[in-house]
């Protein structure tokens, strides 16, 4: 090329680049936040209409050059309201915080975020501030009544106890329902530990997922249905994904305490009567009709109750309150008055005098570092627990890091790692076991009792320094308080977690992660007998070890990219995964010496139980969004399982789609004063339900003790399917979301179809076979139903009142459609005579024994009885109920949930509360049952019932119509007198169930945020909060069948699906309220 030729060109390519150069100009400015004025790192600022864009530094700065042309930049960030901002030379830039802006961004299957306004499928999100603002000190708690579809069932009051997670209702026959829980990414155990035989007794030891501390919680998602389809055969129930805080927020170097401190106090006590106290037969109406002649203090002293030695007294050793009436001064000897008559008076404060006050508290101090490669949130927590129970605790120690590198602009990696340590002394015992205090107070029990004197004397010894287990009853109880203080139950957990990605991006739209996870625990508990009446006659004891790891790696492949009007967003993985769960049990049945807990003080064979199970997985999985101009979405995803507990590979496909209508029709929106969103969208899935290891082919057991020395091998009776499948679950949903008033007040409203086919059943075989029962693949169930979530904000104004509100509405329709040719009925659960099964044609979780015998069909066609008289309740001829066994006498199934939660704020003030509906659900109760049949229950003395003849119902059951027959054999209305000791010991299981309908204010705050001003004259502090809160502090409604008001929230003796409608003996829940306090430094 010539020297003039080059010339040329240099002076073309100057031109140029002048050109160019004079076409744009350079703007500078800072984001900063409204809130705290810190600096926003990495907010975006694009040229409005174009494409032109960058994002801010660690500072909060920016430089752009924009075209001369350009007249605005839209900013925006997650979590702050988007701002449109005018081009000027310099350009600073505050942006307020948005609520509902946390919603445009959520966290979905595996750990991918997405845009939420693109799902075809409902998912819910429940951020830190909601978690934590009325200051619960467990996950479960937190989470319940805030996601609509999601029934949180609380097992009791007791410190430590376990919940149960359902989404989307009951679908399965399975013990275990409960949604797989992924924390960052990585699935974990939220098994629950329970010893006992899941019927009349045992210890409840709690939920894996309340080792994690609700302060370290950025997020809990909710996928239900669909949205779940990427975790295959572990989806069935749902997922909720917990994402934990990471220190991306805010900048530089930040440390912060959020503590707080709560009172305990029972919150309700069922309704007992105060009349008549412990003995039998000592009412006015036996008095009256078998010694008239005697006064009633010579009748009392000879017939009614009069201690000598629990024994050989008159009636002392009933361990019921059918005794002399209280209060009508009465003189007779008792069990604390050294063998003189004392005053017979009524205590009606004796149960609450058991209960303590305890205290809760949870302490967590955090460190975070952000920087512009590297983000890192570290953060120690003691969380401290005295029940309500006397000599009850918990105490969790945890540790948590979560830390984020950028090496260069290709590869970062992350790690997380937490550690808990669960520590109880003692936990009590739960259900109808002898070592349950809750039974010798609410049902059999005696109402004079004077709990000061047992508390004083529980642990009395004689001359020989033995016990004298001084109490109100020796035959059948123990003194609540040597229960509860020689009869422990101890506890011991470590739990780690641990995870890492190490991310490699070539290009902006393609990244790729490997990802490695572990989940482990270690668990002792050691149950110690020192002696009670009913169980451990002998004393005895039981230590259980538990170990459980859970390994999961996967491989993801991720692409985002915009082909211009479409983006494209996909990725594609793999996972192995490998769990392995080990227990070991020891223990005596009975000691040689009381109270010393070793082997070698065994009196017989020791007891011995080693178990384990080892499973694995491979996965592959993939999913696909397309995306055109933001207003229509198309995702399909899939997956394919291999796991050892399963012969054949399954595969799990999913499909959804969604149209944002106002994007497409911009009319409808205007400027958004009215209709500012509307969504439309639907899905399919299909995924399953898994089965546990070992169901598929024979295997042999260890008994747990020996015979002459000799070791038993024995072999399982349940004869091995090797075909076994997981259980197949279809769903499909439909939905619809409305914003108006520029989207303050916001409409998400789904409906959904679930059927569940292929569930593991277990049916009996004839014995000759050598087995008792077959595991097959079959049943089919559906549920149907429509969720509702409303979200308002009432009142805006930044400088003076504030509103917003929060409805969640879920309605769950379910039907077992079949189960097995010729199998009309499916046993769940099952204690005291009363199962809960699944029946073709009905609702899941009937409540089927013994009921009450009704006028029916057979009767009027018989010429018995009339058309109008069917269902009325049947006396014999003494007037006492009959009973008919096999009867469905409730369903466990609640009809809908609601709740809703308002928050109000006035400059630095902020007020909140959270109420929870409940509308359905039967439960049967074990305290109702024998404080009935005990005397124990208010009803049974109420309306002076036990001084006169009395009918059934007219004096007694008044909510049913009672018939007799008459001397022709027709039934017509009863008329027959008879007494209330009678009438109650007439047992009929029917009687004891109780609609659990409820209305609870669950939570409640009142918060102050110290000004920023006060607090920048410390020097150290840069935000500073204070709050009184409050959890369960009023259970303010129950249904009229719910006669001892007790609360339906508490439950039975097993924490999951066995559970759910037995109410058996339970801590009443605490009422909790404090102070919570927040400090950043």
């Amino acid at each position: 090329m010539s020297m003039d030729k080059f010339g040329l060109l240099m002076v073309c390519v100057a031109s140029s680049i002048g050109l160019a150069t004079a076409q744009t100009k350079k703007v500078t400015g800072q984001v900063i936040s409204a809130e705290d004025n810190q600096p926003v790192i990495g907010a975006a600022i694009v040229v409005k209409g174009t494409t032109i864009g960058t994002i801010t530094d660690f500072d909060g700065k920016f430089s752009l050059d924009v075209p001369n042309d350009a007249k605005s930049v839209m900013v925006s960030y997650v979590g702050l309201k988007g701002r449109e901002i005018p081009i000027t030379a310099v350009m600073n830039i505050k942006l307020e915080s948005d609520s509902h802006a946390l919603d445009e961004v959520v966290v979905t299957a595996m750990g991918i975020s997405r845009e939420k306004k693109s799902l075809g499928y409902a998912i819910q999100e429940v951020g830190s501030e909601e978690l934590t603002k009325a200051g619960q000190i467990n996950v479960t708690g937190a989470l319940s009544g805030k996601v609509a579809g999601v029934q949180v069932n609380q097992f009791g009051g007791s410190v430590g106890a376990s919940s149960r997670i359902s989404v989307r209702g009951n679908s399965s026959l399975a013990a275990d329902q409960q949604p797989l829980i992924v924390l960052d990414g990585v699935p974990i155990a939220n098994d629950t530990q329970r010893s006992g035989d899941n019927t009349y007794n045992g210890v409840d030891y709690g939920s894996g997922l309340n080792d994690i501390n609700p302060e370290d919680i950025e997020s809990m998602t909710v996928l239900k249905g669909g949205s779940a389809a990427l975790y295959g055969m572990r989806a069935g129930n749902g997922v909720i994904l917990i994402t934990t805080k990471s220190g991306k927020k805010g900048s530089g170097v930040k440390v912060s305490y959020d503590g707080n401190f709560t009172i305990d106090r029972i919150s309700t006590v069922p309704k007992l009567q105060n009349s008549y106290g412990q003995g039998n037969n000592g009412d006015e109406w036996h008095w009256k009709h078998n010694a008239p002649d005697l006064s009633y203090q010579e009748y009392a002293e000879k017939y009614g109750f009069n201690w000598v030695d629990g024994t050989n007294g008159i009636n002392d050793f009933y361990d019921e309150s059918w005794g002399p009436r209280l209060d009508a001064g009465l003189n007779l000897v008792q069990y604390d008055s050294n063998g003189q008559k004392a005053p017979w008076v009524s205590r009606p404060n004796n149960i609450k005098d058991f209960f303590q006050t305890g205290y809760s508290m949870n302490h967590t101090i955090s460190l975070s570092a952000n920087s512009e490669k590297s983000t890192t949130r570290a953060s120690i927590s003691y969380r401290d627990q005295k029940g309500t129970v006397p000599n009850t605790d918990q105490k969790r120690y945890s540790a948590q890091l979560n830390s984020f590198f950028k090496l260069n602009n290709y590869i970062s990696y992350d790690m997380s790692a937490s550690y808990t340590r669960t520590q109880s002394d003692n936990l009590v015992a739960q259900g109808y076991g002898g070592n349950n205090p809750i039974n010798s107070l609410f049902a059999w029990s005696g109402r004079q009792i004077n709990m000061k004197t047992l508390k004083e004397n529980w642990d009395q010894k004689d001359a020989n320094g033995n016990y004298t287990y001084y109490n109100w009853n020796p035959n059948y109880h123990m003194n609540p308080y040597f229960n509860v203080n020689e009869n422990t139950n101890s506890y011991q957990r470590d739990r780690i977690f641990g995870k890492t990605s190490l991310y490699y991006q070539p290009f902006e739209f393609l990244k790729f992660e490997g990802r490695a996870g572990v989940d482990y625990y270690n668990s002792q508990s050691f149950e110690r007998h020192y002696i009670d009446r009913s169980d451990w006659t002998k004393g005895g004891f039981t230590q259980i070890n538990t170990k459980n790891t859970e390994l999961n790696l996967d491989f993801i492949a991720s692409f985002n990219k915009t082909f211009g009007d479409f983006n494209i967003t996909a990725m594609a993985g793999a996972n192995y995964r490998d769990l392995s769960w080990e227990d070991a049990e020891i223990g005596a049945t009975a000691l040689t010496i009381p109270g010393v807990y070793t082997i070698a003080n065994k009196d017989g064979a020791a007891y011995n139980l080693m178990d384990h199970s080892h499973r694995r997985s491979n996965s592959v999985y993939g999913n696909a969004s397309i995306g055109w101009r933001n207003q229509l979405y198309v995702d399909l995803s899939a997956r394919n399982d291999w796991d050892s507990t399963i012969k054949d590979a399954f595969f799990y496909p999913s499909a959804s789609a969604s149209w944002i209508v106002t994007e497409s029709l911009p009319a409808l929106k205007g400027d958004g004063s009215y209709l500012s969103f509307w969504k439309l969208r639907a899905g399919w899935a299909e995924i399953g339900g898994a089965t546990s290891p070992y169901r598929n082919r024979a295997y042999y057991y260890a008994a747990t003790d020996a015979f002459n020395g000799v070791a038993q091998i024995y072999k399982s009776t349940v004869y091995p399917n090797p075909d076994l499948k997981p259980e197949s679950i279809k769903t499909w949903e439909l939905g619809t979301e409305f914003g108006f008033l520029h989207d303050r007040l916001h409409f998400d409203l789904a409906y959904y179809h679930k059927t569940t086919t292929d569930q593991i059943l277990n049916v009996r075989i004839p014995y000759s076979s050598g087995y008792s029962s077959l595991l097959i693949n079959a049943g089919k169930i559906e549920n149907k139903g429509i969720e509702l979530q409303v979200r308002g904000d009432i009142l805006e104004s930044k400088d003076g009142l504030n509103w917003s509100s929060t409805l969640n509405f879920s309605k769950d329709r379910s039907k077992v459609v079949e189960l097995y040719p010729g199998l009309k009925e499916y046993g769940m659960g099952w204690t005291w005579g009363i199962a809960t099964q699944a029946i073709k044609g009905e609702k899941w979780g009937e409540l089927v024994g013994p009921g009450f015998d009704r006028v029916d069909e057979a009767d009027v066609k018989n010429g018995l009885a009339t058309a109008d008289q069917i269902g009325a309740v049947k006396v014999n001829s003494n007037g006492l109920l009959r009973s008919k066994s096999a009867q469905r006498i409730g369903n466990v199934t609640p009809d809908f949930m609601m709740n809703w939660r308002h928050d109000f704020n006035i400059k630095n003030w902020g007020f909140g509360f959270l109420l929870d509906l409940r509308i359905g659900g039967d439960i049967w109760s074990q305290t109702m049952a024998h404080s009935y049949t005990a005397g124990v229950a208010n009803v049974t003395a109420e309306n002076g019932i036990r001084e006169r003849d009395i009918v059934g119902g007219v004096d007694v059951l008044k909510n049913e119509r009672v018939v007799m027959q008459d001397a022709s054999g027709k039934w017509v209305t009863n008329t027959i007198k008879t007494d209330a000791y009678s009438w109650f010991k007439a047992d009929v299981s029917e009687y004891y169930v109780f609609d659990g309908s409820y209305l609870k204010l669950r939570e409640a705050y009142i918060s102050y945020n110290f000004p920023k001003e006060l607090i920048a004259k410390t020097r150290y502090i840069s935000n500073a909060s204070v709050s009184l809160i409050g959890t369960n502090l009023w259970l303010m409604w129950v249904h009229s069948s719910n006669t001892m008001r007790l609360d339906p929230e508490t439950g039975g003796v097993s924490s999951d699906s066995r559970g759910i409608g037995f109410e058996q003996a339970a801590v009443p829940s605490s009422r909790s309220f404090g102070l919570k306090l927040n400090l950043t430094f």
